[in-house]
């Protein structure tokens, strides 16, 4: 009796393990058991391993690792220019509340909920900026779609890591506008650079034209006190002493000349 009632368990087991579902769940996800027929959807989550359950019943499974995801948003900016930014997004579902994530969207989470969230974030933290300076301003743009985000999400179970600006495209006009106004801004730069030498050089001419002046007025004050000195000592007296000391030339002295003077004949002339 005993052994016919194991007969039938083994025969019962064998036909329970033919007909029940194996789902695979791998590391670094997580399972929630839905039995539609008795306790519904399990609060506990499974473990990562080979998981047995009866047909009828299902397991959704959830990745509690980093994922990243990619979108390309066509943006207008502050200044009325179109131009497509390629953005990425790393977010994973918070562990501790896949029942509650699952209950309210699903495992498509980020199809339904964050992937319109991010697409709207991008857009509008873009557009208050000017095309020319998205380029400069991308950390600042990534850390504000990534606030905004945690802002839009933050009840729906999940967590951000990381928001990245990966490309900004811009159409061929706009590339080309740009080319053309940073030629300018370099021909301006390189206007003001000659400008500035002309000014140094014709400061350090003026410098010295200004010293060459005041040396030319420094030695003609020099002369006029030099001549004025000469002028007060050149006495009558003094010009007769010198007349009479010369010992290089033979003197004929007239008494009555010119001013008390002696008429001074040098008689070398004639020879």
């Amino acid at each position: 009796m005993l052994c016919r009632q194991f007969f039938k368990l083994v025969a019962l087991s064998l036909i329970l393990i033919q007909t029940s579902c194996i789902t695979i769940i791998d590391p670094g996800e997580v399972g929630l058991m839905w039995r539609p027929y008795a306790t519904g959807l399990g609060k506990k989550p499974l473990e990562s391993r080979v998981q047995f359950y009866l047909p009828w019943n299902s397991v959704y499974i959830y990745s509690i690792q980093w994922r990243s995801y990619q979108e390309k948003v066509e943006v207008l900016t502050r200044d009325d220019l179109t131009i497509n930014v390629t953005a990425e997004l790393i977010i994973r579902a918070k562990e501790l509340e896949l029942y509650e994530l699952q209950m309210e969207i699903g495992t498509d989470y980020y199809d339904k909920v964050v992937k319109p969230q991010f697409r709207t974030a991008i857009r509008n933290i873009l557009s208050a900026y000017n095309m020319v300076s998205i380029s400069k301003e991308t950390p600042n743009v990534s850390i504000q779609i990534k606030k905004s985000l945690q802002e839009k999400l933050k009840d729906k179970h999940v967590d951000i890591d990381d928001v990245i600006i990966d490309d900004v495209e811009y159409s061929p006009s706009i590339l080309k506008a740009i080319e053309t106004k940073l030629t300018k801004q370099q021909e301006q730069e390189q206007m003001k650079f000659e400008i500035n030498i002309a000014k140094r050089d014709a400061e350090i001419q003026a410098i010295a034209a200004e010293g060459k002046a005041k040396a030319i007025l420094i030695e003609a004050e020099a002369q006029a006190k030099a001549q004025k000195a000469i002028g007060e000592s050149l006495t009558p007296k003094y010009i007769q002493w010198k007349a009479l000391d010369n010992p290089n030339n033979k003197l004929i002295f007239v008494p009555n000349g010119k001013d008390g003077l002696p008429i001074i004949v040098n008689t070398d002339q004639g020879k």
